[in-house]
């Protein structure tokens, strides 16, 4: 009980200093993974429920959505209008560090992978996209169309 009682403890404290939800009903991951990126890729976050994007690069201004997953996969928007300017794939390692997955334009992502392998959206919401895809993916989006990731 007292454990839980910290973890509770905890999202609140989070909740206060990101203005995140840190929900412990299915969005806490997301909202873990968005803080993690923001500050590993120097992002601002933006308010929560945003359509498309999670945040914006403060270098560039550049709109980005942020999917993080502890899983072997991260899902992608369905639908032309839910494209995400950028996307950023994360997966978040037991010790808290961030693996890539993902770095570059939304429409990459459509064009090189969903169009070409004619790729099943569930029930109009989302693809679901391998860990392993999105890093072959990745390898092929030239450095200059990725956020660049601040240095530890």
């Amino acid at each position: 009980m007292h454990q839980i009682q910290q973890l509770l403890s905890i999202t609140q404290q989070l909740k206060a200093q990101y203005g995140r939800s840190f929900s412990l009903d299915g969005r806490l991951v997301g909202d873990i993974g968005e803080v993690l990126a923001a500050e590993a890729y120097g992002l601002d976050l933006l308010p929560e429920n945003s359509f498309k994007h999670d945040a914006k690069e403060r270098a560039t201004g550049k709109l980005v959505q942020i999917k993080a997953s502890f899983k072997g996969y991260c899902y992608f928007p369905y639908g032309v209008d839910r494209i995400p300017d950028h996307f950023l794939a994360l997966n978040i390692n037991s010790d808290g560090s961030l693996t890539e997955l993902f770095n570059g334009p939304g429409s990459f992502i459509v064009e090189h992978y969903i169009q070409k392998r004619g790729l099943k959206h569930y029930k109009e919401t989302f693809y679901t996209l391998s860990k392993g895809s999105l890093i072959n993916l990745n390898k092929q989006v030239p450095d200059e169309q990725k956020i660049k990731r601040k240095v530890a």
